[in-house]
């Protein structure tokens, strides 16, 4: 696939759903794939995993990999997670980004050869553990998913664990009664719905909200979207979740510019934010010279 492509199916999840009442469409939509890259880092290690994860980007950046990634640490949650999303529109894509990728890598040489095996060397020592996810998109299951990734700051995602036979409760669930709840309350949010297929449990979902600021928090979303709906329409959602949900978690996580690697075409939407200046090294300060006394003849 051609770069250009590539920097296409990237925009797809990041600059998505620009008009948020616009038709749903292919050129609207969230990617149909996902790649989400989950890793534990060890306790006291994340400002050095943080430099240790920039440094891949920059590479990436220099060998201008297809592997393009969001990537997030911990607001609410574990506070040892971070996260990196990567957009594809199909696993032939993903295959193909993970494939050309690995052949830049494996060319580099030189003074980014060395810095590429020092970063390799460093891993085990700040991860305690990795896991890979790969999800499809649910449409039926989103509800307007209409913002500019660019200008938002923050994904909480919701991961939903459903028993298994219960899909079909589950999806009506969302469907029938949150989503119309979420309409006739006005809902100030937007969320694309995704499918895990491998690297989590089987029956996961996961949703993730986009947000600008933690105070989106302050509009009682979910208490009103309750408050919308009849009280057999809530006795209604009460069962259907009992029946279908075994287990729901959110975390909130925010963007981090540094660690993540994206097309030039989105971060010039708001470059302030997305190219920030390089980290400034801080130097040791030189130690001050200390003069001895000169030495006195013996005391009378």
């Amino acid at each position: 696939m051609k770069k250009s492509l590539l920097l296409v199916l990237l925009s797809l999840f990041v600059c998505c759903f620009s008009q948020a009442n616009a038709q749903t469409d292919d050129m609207n939509s969230p990617p149909r794939v996902l790649l989400v890259v989950r890793e534990e880092i060890k306790p006291g290690m994340m400002p050095a995993h943080n430099r240790h994860s920039a440094g891949y980007s920059g590479i990436f950046g220099k060998l201008k990999t297809p592997n393009h990634r969001i990537a997030m640490i911990p607001v609410a949650g574990s506070e040892n997670e971070v996260m990196y999303l990567t957009a594809c529109e199909s696993f032939a894509d993903l295959e193909m980004i993970t494939k050309e990728t690995d052949k830049k890598l494996a060319s580099v040489d030189g003074t980014m050869g060395a810095e590429l095996a020092r970063l390799d060397k460093e891993a085990p020592d700040l991860h305690s553990s990795m896991r890979d996810v790969l999800a499809v998109y649910r449409p039926e299951l989103s509800f307007k998913p209409g913002v500019d990734i660019a200008q938002m700051r923050y994904f909480a995602i919701t991961t939903v664990r459903v028993r298994p036979g219960q899909e079909d409760n589950y999806s009506e669930y969302l469907r029938t009664l949150i989503n119309t709840a979420r309409e006739k309350a006005k809902a100030e949010t937007h969320v694309a719905a995704y499918q895990v297929i491998a690297g989590m449990p089987g029956t996961t979902y996961m949703f993730f909200r986009p947000m600008k600021s933690l105070a989106e928090y302050d509009l009682r979303i979910g208490p009103r979207v309750r408050e919308a709906m009849t009280d057999d329409q809530k006795k209604k959602a009460d069962k259907m979740a009992g029946e279908s949900v075994i287990v729901s978690e959110t975390s909130i996580f925010a963007f981090n510019p540094r660690m993540s690697y994206l097309p030039k075409e989105f971060t010039a939407s708001d470059s302030a934010f997305w190219n920030p200046a390089p980290e400034a090294v801080a130097k040791p300060k030189p130690k001050k010279r200390v003069v001895k006394p000169a030495a006195t003849g013996a005391t009378q």
